[in-house]
């Protein structure tokens, strides 16, 4: 892989993490009081999160996972955090 396409994927990391960060926060809003279908619920949400995440990282690099680009993924999260969520403390 080359150089710019390792920069393209770092940022693509880094931007799903926030993405992540913030559908999860939306979907804790929504309150499921049965159990089975909130596991369900959560389950689809997972589900489809990593059926997006390795589409688009298909189409950028065909796929190819590296160890150093989870820590950008987990970077975006903390940044959006730290960025935007600080001040709220129910998560």
């Amino acid at each position: 892989m080359g150089l710019e396409n390792q920069f393209k994927v770092i940022f693509y990391y880094f931007i799903y993490g926030m993405f992540f960060l913030v559908t999860l926060r939306l979907m804790k809003l929504i309150k499921i009081r049965k159990k089975i279908l909130k596991i369900i619920v959560e389950f689809f949400f997972c589900f489809i999160h990593v059926i997006i995440f390795y589409f688009l990282l298909y189409r950028i690099n065909y796929g190819s996972l590296n160890y150093y680009m989870i820590i950008f993924l987990i970077f975006g999260g903390l940044f959006c955090q730290l960025l935007y969520f600080k001040d709220n403390n129910r998560f």
